[in-house]
């Protein structure tokens, strides 16, 4: 009994500690705007588009210039055609340097055999942007297009029926779901995923540096005489921990709110009609977040703990923690994989890995791709990975709170493991 009360006063002390500071009520409140914004922001860009960009049609085909700049006004840009029949040298300097004294965006060259399967380039300060790159490519291609129907004598009214783009959407299902936009699916389970992994570092790193700062201090040897090494590495990580589960309720039931209600949102900031279809934030998805989040934050908080335990400076642990920085940044390096294909078998391989399975089980779950039952196995599987863990690190905690100067090599590790 006393081994719980020393465990649970460690973790108030540590709990308090955090939330009463202004920098985590302060992100707490962020988070929530954030979720906000991640609705929000691309609405509006995708309103705005590239509206005002300016740009310089150089044509030397004499016959797509005209139509090409009717159409970049469609979009709301400002287009001028270049006034030369030739895109030689000097016209090519004139055009750069006008985009480097700011008049102008940039400049389209189209050459002689463009209608003949010559390339078309854009050249411009804007030119890494998305929007510019879909833009621009929809518009030559039907401008293209258009002047090789007219040159083979196809009828305008046939011409611009065989021209009219598809209306085409993906929606991502599973086959017992209605089915959302597939963007927005990937968008907020991508999210879910980093968040996870976001706060899982930012938390066992705070279980690390506690440790340190301690040892560092000298007033680990003071706790240590009167608290168990074991439950004093358990109060520090249900204190952190219970800090993180706060801040991550809080960001999730604001998510799901803000999907709820994204029409009324967009709405208020005069985004008109109706968005993608986006998927919903229900109790289950919320509960499996959370469930994820508890087991991965004690699955690597309690590595960080013995990291910190095994050093006895600041700077030693940038080296140290490396290992286990490293296992979480494979994870994040797979969000990848599983959003291609959620039910494929390297989906379900990662998500049963427990180094993974915090992060990338949420996600697959979010996309349709995995079962109650298989988040069942791999929830059973981060436990019993979890409590194995936790006891050998514990162990790596009993030696090294109290060891001070060279840092263990793996013979010593080993040694501590089976003392």
């Amino acid at each position: 009994m006393r081994d719980f009360r020393d465990m649970f006063v460690i973790a108030r002390r540590e709990f308090l500690e955090r939330v009463r500071s202004r920098w985590f009520v302060a992100i707490t409140l962020l988070g929530p705007i954030g979720m906000v914004a991640m609705v929000l922001i691309p609405a509006l860009i995708a309103g705005r588009g590239a509206e005002g960009a300016k740009v310089e049609i150089v044509d030397q085909t004499g016959v797509i210039a005209q139509p090409l700049a009717a159409k970049l006004e469609e979009a709301k840009w400002k287009p001028a055609i270049h006034p030369a029949s030739t895109a030689d040298d000097a016209t090519y300097r004139t055009e750069m340097g006008r985009i480097r004294d700011n008049k102008i965006n940039g400049f389209i060259t189209i050459p002689r055999d463009a209608l003949d399967g010559g390339q078309i380039v854009y050249r411009g300060d804007n030119a890494s942007s998305q929007v510019v790159q879909v833009t621009l490519h929809q518009i030559v291609g039907l401008v293209v297009q258009a002047e090789r129907g007219k040159r083979a004598g196809i009828p305008d009214a046939k011409l611009a029926e065989l021209l009219r783009p598809p209306n085409f959407e993906a929606q991502h299902t599973n086959g017992e779901t209605e089915g959302a936009s597939g963007m927005a699916s990937f968008v907020i389970a991508y999210m879910l995923a980093f968040i996870l992994y976001m706060v899982i570092t930012l938390y066992g790193v705070a279980v690390m540096r506690s440790v340190v700062q301690e040892k560092t201090s000298r007033v680990m040897e003071l706790m240590v005489a009167t608290v168990k090494p074991r439950s004093l590495m358990a109060g520090k990580i249900l204190g952190v921990g219970a800090a993180g589960l706060v801040q991550i309720v809080a960001w999730l039931a604001m998510g799901a709110i803000t999907l709820a209600y994204s029409d009324q949102i967009l709405g208020a900031f005069g985004v008109t009609g109706k968005g993608p279809a986006l998927p919903s934030m229900a109790l289950d998805v919320v509960a499996i977040v959370v469930v994820y989040f508890v087991l991965g934050f004690f699955f690597y908080a309690a590595m960080y703990a013995a990291v910190g335990a095994m050093v006895s400076s600041e700077q030693d642990t940038q080296q140290v923690q490396t290992p286990v920085t490293m296992l979480l940044v494979i994870g994040v390096l797979c969000l990848q994989l599983v959003s291609n294909d959620p039910r494929g078998s390297t989906s379900a391989i990662m998500t049963m890995v427990p180094f993974w399975s915090s992060m990338l089980m949420p996600m697959r779950y979010v996309l349709g791709g995995a079962t109650l039952g298989e988040v069942a196995i791999s929830l059973a599987i981060l436990i019993v990975s979890t409590v194995l863990l936790a006891r050998a690190a514990a162990k790596i905690y009993r030696v090294g709170v109290l060891m001070y100067g060279k840092r263990p090599n793996l013979q010593e590790l080993v040694r501590w493991l089976r003392y």
